[in-house]
């Protein structure tokens, strides 16, 4: 009877491991450490697999006449590739290594070479395919695109639609870097010293993921199995005693 009983506790106790938050993602160890500065980069630089919007334009700029695209535009429509080994295959130029440019270190070197086919070249690059990637919880995540320099989670939020319903706006994950080794930081926008407290700026390919809670309905869910195999349990186990009485 004794047995009957421990291994009951044990399935019990192994059973609810971790079943109220299953689909919770980036869960950390107590003992992990958490970083303490989201220091970001004043200029973004460059990277291999970076789809560059890129514009020539002649005379300094004056006229914006897009030299490469042959049309009066503020901005060239074109788009290049920085390859795997950090070249990018450019009008004029052949290959150009780009990869650990700045933006403007990027456009000053494009700007000398170009001075050999244009008066005073004028370069204005773009990347095009910045993105952080925003998870919801239960709504799902979503793909935003950086389309200005030193954008910050409140802007990040603000295009993902928000603060979902059940989420915490106490405990905002950010995984930053080689997701290997990340850097990870807890962010808490519940009240305006957290916020100031934290530097909020993101960097191209962050993950950041809002932490939900559950509702009444996610809990009888998760415990449904539970209390199933609890009273299956109980079942088998007055079916035994029945019997050996």
């Amino acid at each position: 009877m004794k047995r009957i009983h421990c291994a009951l506790v044990i399935i019990i106790l192994f059973s609810s491991c971790k079943i109220f938050y299953p689909d919770r993602l980036f869960k950390a160890d107590r003992d992990f450490k958490l970083s303490d500065s989201m220091k970001v980069a004043k200029e973004y630089v460059i990277r291999s697999g970076d789809l560059l919007s890129i514009g020539v334009f002649s005379n300094n700029g004056y006229e914006l006449i897009d030299v490469l695209g042959k049309e009066n535009t503020s901005f060239s429509s074109l788009n290049y590739i920085v390859k795997e080994d950090g070249f990018a295959l450019l009008p004029l130029l052949d290959s150009v290594f780009l990869s650990g440019n700045t933006i403007g270190d990027a456009e000053n070197l494009l700007q000398k070479k170009y001075s050999y086919y244009f008066v005073n070249p004028f370069v204005r690059i773009e990347v095009t395919n910045r993105r952080v990637y925003v998870y919801r919880g239960r709504l799902g995540a979503a793909e935003i695109t950086l389309d200005k320099e030193n954008m910050n989670l409140l802007e990040i939020l603000a295009k993902a639609g928000g603060i979902p319903p059940g989420g915490r706006a106490d405990h905002i994950r950010i995984l930053r870097g080689d997701l290997k080794d990340p850097k990870v930081f807890d962010i808490d926008l519940s009240t305006v010293e957290g916020m100031m407290k934290a530097n909020l700026n993101v960097e191209a390919n962050d993950v950041i993921y809002i932490q939900t809670l559950l509702t009444p309905n996610d809990v009888l869910v998760q415990i449904t199995p539970v209390l199933t195999l609890i009273s299956s349990l109980i079942l088998i186990t007055y079916s035994i005693i029945t019997l050996t009485k």
